[in-house]
């Protein structure tokens, strides 16, 4: 197993009545190394923005974004420290 890392996502999701409940569900599957998360809606461009802080390797970050990042209408990025 890799070293933990402390990682941050943030996801962009763009129609959240049609991506939130896959992507809730992404999430949860990786929740044991969720140390935060935070959703803002940003009416004015319809879109929600979440940020995920996580510690856990390399691998599994790079699992959770490819997961999030097959959906449609949801844009991720990641860093790792």
């Amino acid at each position: 197993m890799s070293d933990l890392r402390i990682g941050e996502v943030t996801i962009v999701v763009q129609n959240r009545q049609k991506s939130a409940m896959a992507v809730n569900d992404i999430l949860n599957q990786y929740g044991d190394s969720i140390i935060a998360r935070m959703g803002v809606p940003h009416r004015a461009r319809d879109i929600c923005i979440i940020s995920v802080v996580l510690e856990t390797s390399t691998d599994e970050i790079g699992a959770l974004t490819g997961k999030l990042g097959q959906l449609e209408d949801v844009k991720v990025k990641s860093i790792t420290i």
